[in-house]
């Protein structure tokens, strides 16, 4: 399992056992902080994401069809965080619902329940917000990009793709060695993004194995309620 994107800071869900990381350089050459194809179209819509009021993420395994990691989030009116999660791998199950008062979290079989006052309590808000609901959910460092294309088919759909430097991007499976690592956006020809791809090919004992995940933003704006996600752990 592999969580949504590179992650910029600690997420929730910590106990994953694939995780991204990006192990951000103090110094770097200009030229590769230069914006690479696509780069305008997808600060837009990391912009237009960190705006949202509510959302929905779905991260699928495009090998299986199976949507693995669902995040769902929305801000109350005084721009408090509510959200939930659910991830799954073949070893880990994890799910987290927090409404700003209260914290539910399964993990593996086991059930935390803590409140706003614990130490272990953390309250999000949309200055101080959760990392799935932040920018970096959508990757892009151009200072780690390898290699770039974008190409336009013929209904207008833009699909751009950044190849990055898997070692100093932080990919991480939870088998064998990454050997790349890249992410392809499409866009619709209004320029708003459709969707995202994230690609991980590791060495597992001399065997190439790649890890496509679907990324899709949805239920923009529309969100009416935050499922719990632990509740159907309560009691096991």
């Amino acid at each position: 399992m592999k969580t949504f994107g590179i992650s910029l800071a600690a997420r929730c869900c910590a106990a994953f056992c694939c995780v991204l990381s990006v192990c951000i350089s103090a110094c770097s050459c200009s030229l590769k902080n230069e914006d690479k194809a696509g780069g305008d179209l997808i600060k837009a819509a990391r912009q237009e994401y960190c705006g949202l009021d509510s959302a929905k993420v779905i991260m699928t395994n495009e090998n299986t069809g199976e949507a693995e990691q669902t995040f769902t989030f929305k801000y109350d009116e005084k721009d408090v965080l509510m959200f939930s999660y659910y991830g799954k791998s073949e070893n880990s199950e994890y799910a987290q619902y927090n409404n700003g008062t209260e914290c539910f979290t399964y993990d593996n079989g086991e059930y935390i329940h803590s409140v706003r006052g614990d130490d272990d309590f953390v309250r999000y808000t949309r200055a101080v917000t959760h990392p799935q609901a932040d920018e970096g959910l959508l990757i892009y460092e151009p200072k780690y990009i390898v290699s770039d294309s974008s190409e336009t088919d013929d209904s207008g759909i833009e699909h751009i793709t950044h190849v990055y430097d898997a070692e100093k991007i932080g990919a991480e499976v939870e088998h064998g060695d990454v050997t790349d690592f890249c992410v392809d956006y499409y866009f619709d020809p209004d320029g708003s993004l459709l969707y995202f791809v994230e690609t991980t090919t590791a060495d597992e004992d001399g065997e190439e194995v790649t890890y496509p995940y679907k990324v899709e933003i949805t239920e923009r704006n529309s969100v009416k309620d935050v499922e719990n996600t632990t509740e159907p752990f309560r009691d096991k």
